[in-house]
């Protein structure tokens, strides 16, 4: 039951973040993808079926919000939780180069897959963002304090990972 609470309250707080982030610096091209990272924390502290979960839970409510094309983001946030949770032995994701590097390489390949996946499959005007190029390297510079941030919170519910 509580690990139930904590993750319904996580996946609602995480997404009020993005949401917020959103609307004050979507249009200035500083924007972040906090559930991006919290998905490869996730992915990588939990393994790979809560990553691919979480993924696809914030990808539906994500994909619920916009106008764009319905599942695309939520088949990419469970793609890249999935791909974290598979690499959670070979990478140590309590080190800030780990989280950085990794949350960089996975940024680049979810913005290079979305633009693709958006242009192949939706028919409505494709404007192209310097922020396209930005986003990854404004993820990997934050990915530590998020991944900091949601350790701290994992504590604070007494949910801290156990190695298997």
């Amino acid at each position: 039951m509580k690990k139930g609470i904590f993750y319904v309250i996580t996946v609602i707080l995480v997404l009020w973040i993005q949401m917020a982030i959103n609307y004050f610096l979507g249009s200035s091209g500083f924007s972040m993808n906090v559930v991006l990272c919290a998905v490869l924390y996730f992915g990588l502290s939990r393994g790979p079926i809560v990553g691919e979960s979480a993924g696809f839970a914030w990808g539906l409510l994500m994909d619920a919000s916009s106008l764009g094309l319905l599942g695309l983001q939520a088949v990419l946030y469970a793609g890249a939780g999935f791909f974290a949770g598979i690499l959670r032995r070979q990478l140590d994701e309590n080190k800030a180069w780990t989280q950085t590097i990794f949350t960089l390489a996975i940024s680049i390949v979810y913005v290079l897959l979305f633009f693709v996946l958006d242009r192949l499959f939706s028919a409505g005007p494709h404007p192209i963002s310097w922020s396209l190029v930005t986003q990854p390297f404004i993820n990997a510079l934050t990915a530590p304090v998020i991944f900091w941030l949601l350790q701290r919170w994992s504590e604070f519910w007494d949910l801290v990972p156990l190695e298997e």
